[in-house]
């Protein structure tokens, strides 16, 4: 084994225990040790490489290989010693009227492989920017970080372009821009030796909004200043996640900060919207780092559902995997910051420990004998003492750049905000019949781009929507290729969905047909947005990503226009909404439709104002989130066990409009009453009851429940 191998196969154990050893010392929490400021990273090993010895090893491989031997390099410990002692960047700001005093650390450069005196300050993609930065508990910095340390840097280089053509992402033209910094760099360091805070000789790998905010474009740079101060590179976010060339370089930030002397860390303050002006000039930026995907061929959870249990504890249903061992679950306050919470060893299992009347938003790893998964989309729950009445779906499947899988967060936020709780689930789990539609007066589908390729709705979707809104249901639904898939590109079948169920007619692709164009919208008069000053949702610089194509729609079969898109040459609809009967329908329903998927709007304020006005439409008998806990009954009703199936015992929920005499009773498949649950005298309002069959056989079971206002009967499973 020649020794670049020994380096490799030491590298990845030295790391894992530096990083324990690192990581444990950051739980301490203290000034003392944010001071100890420097690289976690190992000693260099005698025997690594040098910068030009690195250059020649790499020179010929595939971009994937090279950034695979510059991760393995720089983990081992081999770069500069002139890189390991961060240098502190002091600023002071007001925030409404209260000062705060910041101190971040950075590296003194760019990262490099090799020596003091022979290094390669190496370019890199954003994806293993960002594998590097979270290896160490660092993060990249913002456009106002790069400026501040321009500003601080003692070492100013000039930038030194070379001519713009094909090669400019290739090794050999990297390696003759180092050669020309390094000339630069000589020439200061009589007064500023290696370790001096430098800047102005590359373009930055920054942290934005922007970074999500195309569709098929993620790394944004900034920076490369002349030495006036003014940048050559504004801030571009027109190459793919796999772009680096000669100008790009990757300078660590230390995700630890201090803030008035207590530590708190950056990437979490810069989703801070208050907060996240001390780091950035483009406001909070909601998810602050660049998206990874993990290598592994386990295909991560797809079939969840998360569903309330009580006001601390909620279940989780997975489709079996045989494939599958167990299931690591991560939780979330916020749906940014994740940790570990516990590992199951089945596919369904309960969370305890929740905090009440709050969203906790949740992802899950599968793990195999041999593997871990990629993180499953993100999911949320509202735990609640009565059994939730909304039901928020993630149907945005399609694996396209714009989508980070947890668009929930818009969603359950701007329902919580207004005080309604709910449970969640993939469109998967719809399909697989973990959960049924009808056990929920209202449901939310996110559809956010997805298109043709993926199905917005499938057949089998298609058919319990109906089922849903002909049985009074109120569904709210949003999408930017809805109208595209279903109407312009779909099947019969698909088309008379689409006009009788979702209440709309295909019109334009985009607005005026013209591409990114219009991003705003406005009210109709008496629609349920009157009163709403204007709509807009995002064109890539706010946070989620860009509207494109959103849907320009027809009101069909009795709907109305509630928005229109402004500043277009004829009226032209966004968003329809309808109440009454759906064909072949038993009772009236409701839809809201957008053209455009919800969690692109901004800012905050709006996107919640928005869901008032849909869940005020709908009529709101949904769950609250009141102290009281109250929910407001118009009628009886018998909501679905839970958890079904069940083994040995289920929760069942019922509402009652006024006070009186009832009966619960559970009958067999043959209709033999087996037992009675309840026959007495009940208040006005919501009631549970438990149900232990343990003294029970396995099978089909029916609960029913009679009252003076009328009687209804729903079916359970007991599987032993």
């Amino acid at each position: 084994m020649n020794s670049y191998s020994k380096l490799r196969a030491i590298s990845k154990n030295i790391f894992n225990f530096l990083k324990l050893v690192f990581l444990s010392l950051l739980l301490l929490g203290t000034s003392e040790i944010l001071l100890a400021q420097t690289l976690p990273l190992p000693a260099r090993p005698q025997e690594a490489l040098s910068g030009s010895e690195f250059k020649n090893q790499i020179e010929n491989l595939s971009l994937e290989n090279r950034e695979a031997e510059i991760y393995n390099q720089i983990i081992a410990g081999n770069v500069p010693d002139f890189l390991r002692e961060l240098v502190p960047i002091s600023i002071s700001k007001t925030i409404n009227d209260s000062v705060y005093n910041v101190t971040y650390f950075v590296t003194p450069d760019y990262m490099a492989v090799g020596s003091d005196s022979n290094y390669f300050l190496m370019p890199m993609t954003p994806i293993l920017a960002q594998k590097l930065a979270d290896s160490l508990s660092f993060t990249l910095p913002t456009k106002q970080m790069v400026d501040q340390i321009w500003s601080e840097a003692t070492a100013k280089l000039s930038p030194s372009p070379i001519a713009a053509s094909s090669e400019m992402t290739t090794i050999p033209v990297m390696w003759d821009h180092n050669i020309t910094v390094k000339a630069q760099r000589a020439e200061q360091l009589s007064e500023e030796p290696l370790g001096a805070l430098v800047a102005g000789h590359k373009k930055d790998v920054i942290i934005s909004n922007r970074i999500y905010g195309n569709s098929s474009n993620r790394v944004v740079i900034y920076g490369w200043h002349y030495l006036n101060g003014s940048p050559i590179q504004p801030v571009y976010a027109g190459h793919g996640e796999t772009y680096a060339d000669y100008s790009h370089g990757i300078r660590l930030v230390r995700d630890s900060v201090l803030i008035n002397n207590q530590s708190r860390r950056i990437t979490e303050v810069l989703t801070d919207v208050e907060m996240a002006s001390l780091f950035s000039d483009e406001g909070s930026i909601r998810k602050p780092y660049y998206p990874l995907a993990s290598d592994s061929e386990l295909t991560p959870p797809k079939n969840i559902s998360v569903i309330s249990s009580d006001s601390t504890t909620a279940q989780v249903i997975i489709k079996e995997n045989p494939e599958v061992n167990s299931y690591r679950v991560f939780l979330s306050s916020n749906g940014v910051f994740f940790s570990e919470f516990e590992t199951f060893t089945t596919n369904s299992f309960e969370i305890s420990g929740l905090e009440p009347n709050t969203v906790n938003y949740l992802k899950i790893q599968a793990i195999s004998e041999t593997e871990e998964s990629d993180y499953s989309e993100v999911l949320a729950v509202v735990p609640n003492q009565l059994q939730n009445n909304i039901l928020v779906i993630n149907g945005f499947d399609r694996n396209t750049s714009g989508n980070t899988f947890d668009f929930i967060m818009e969603h359950g936020q701007a329902l919580h905000d207004n005080e309604y709780s709910f449970d969640a689930a993939s469109n998967d789990a719809i399909i697989d019949n973990q959960l049924s539609l009808e056990d929920y007066d209202i449901v939310l589908w996110i559809l956010g781009t997805e298109s043709t390729a993926d199905e917005t709705f499938n057949d089998t979707e298609q058919t319990k929507v109906k089922s849903f809104l002909q049985n009074g249901g109120s569904l709210f639904v949003s999408g930017a290729e809805i109208a595209w898939d279903l109407d312009n590109r779909g099947s019969t079948s698909d088309k008379a969905f689409f006009h009788n169920y979702l209440k709309a007619t295909y019109q334009l692709d985009t607005p005026n047909n013209q591409t990114a164009t219009f991003y705003t919208t406005e009210p109709t008069a008496g629609s349920i947005f009157d009163g709403i000053s204007s709509i807009t949702f995002d064109n890539g610089t706010n946070g989620s990503y860009n509207v494109q194509y959103p849907d320009v729609l027809t009101p069909t079969n009795g709907s109305d226009a509630s928005l229109i898109y402004s500043s277009v040459s004829s009226q032209q609809v966004a968003a329809i909404q309808f109440k009454g009967m759906f064909e072949d329908g038993n009772i009236p329903g409701k839809v809201v439709y957008l053209g455009f998927p919800f969690e692109t709007i901004y800012p905050d304020s709006v996107r919640k104002e928005v869901m008032n006005r849909i869940m005020t439409f709908m009529g709101s008998e949904a769950t609250s989130i009141s102290d009281e806990g109250i929910v407001t009954v118009d009628e009886f009703s018998l909501k679905q066990n839970y958890p079904n199936p069940f083994n040995p015992t289920t929760n069942i929920n019922y509402t009652l409009a006024n006070s009186s005499h009832v009966t619960l009773s559970i009958y067999n498949s043959t209709g033999q009453k087996v037992t009675t649950l309840i026959s007495s005298l009940k208040s006005k309002g919501s009631h549970s009851v438990t149900w232990n069959a343990t003294q029970f056989a396995s099978g089909m079971y029916f609960y029913r429940l009679n009252t003076p206002d009328g009687s209804t009967t729903r079916k359970m499973m007991l599987i032993k």
